[in-house]
């Protein structure tokens, strides 16, 4: 038999770099090269258990005032990185570091998203040239977050779980059967 196993590489302890605040995550170099961007950039930190950067991406550009970036691209980052913590961090090239409402939202379902495969998402940091916004710190993400996207997504995963668990049913229930029919014979051998 010919197993796959994925190795963690051991980390160099002198470059293993970890954070632990929102200060912290905006001193990152990653982080202070987009501040100043004249385009929306969208950056992802993956962290494991104890908060050690594993990995840094940059999920997409957008335009001065807005980014686009599919919410399963998140997902999957987070996944294939084996990330156990989330920390997402975009720029706002006007400087302002409020958050919209499509911040807001789109940060909110990644965190309902995350949750679903037991990832936590610690942050959303918006920055701009001197200055950062932890949406994590001023209490905008929540766990009662409810929007027509979210409803929509968690039917269309609950309708997913759904099928899967009638699938089961009826694999379970052909087993079932097929054992009945065994057992019928072997009793009809014995006659």
């Amino acid at each position: 038999m010919s197993l796959s196993i994925e190795i963690q590489k051991k980390p160099n302890v002198e470059k293993q770099r970890k954070v632990c605040k929102s200060s912290e995550v905006f001193k990152l170099e990653e982080v202070q090269e987009i501040k100043d961007a004249i385009q929306e950039h969208l950056l992802f930190i993956g962290l494991d258990i104890k908060n050690n950067i594993r990995n840094i991406s940059l999920l997409g550009v957008g335009k001065s005032n807005s980014i686009e970036v599919d919410m399963k691209y998140v997902v999957r980052t987070a996944l294939v990185t084996a990330s156990d913590k989330v920390i997402l961090v975009h720029n706002h090239p006007s400087n302002q570091v409020e958050p919209s409402s499509q911040d807001i939202e789109f940060t909110n379902i990644i965190n309902k998203l995350l949750k679903a495969y037991d990832i936590e998402f610690l942050d959303h940091i918006i920055v701009g040239e001197d200055k950062y916004l932890s949406m994590g710190e001023i209490k905008a993400i929540s766990k009662e977050y409810v929007t027509d996207k979210w409803e929509f997504t968690k039917e269309t995963l609950l309708m997913e779980e759904n099928y899967k668990l009638k699938e089961k049913i009826h694999k379970l229930t052909n087993e079932l059967q097929q054992y009945k029919k065994t057992e019928k014979e072997d009793e009809d051998e014995f006659e």
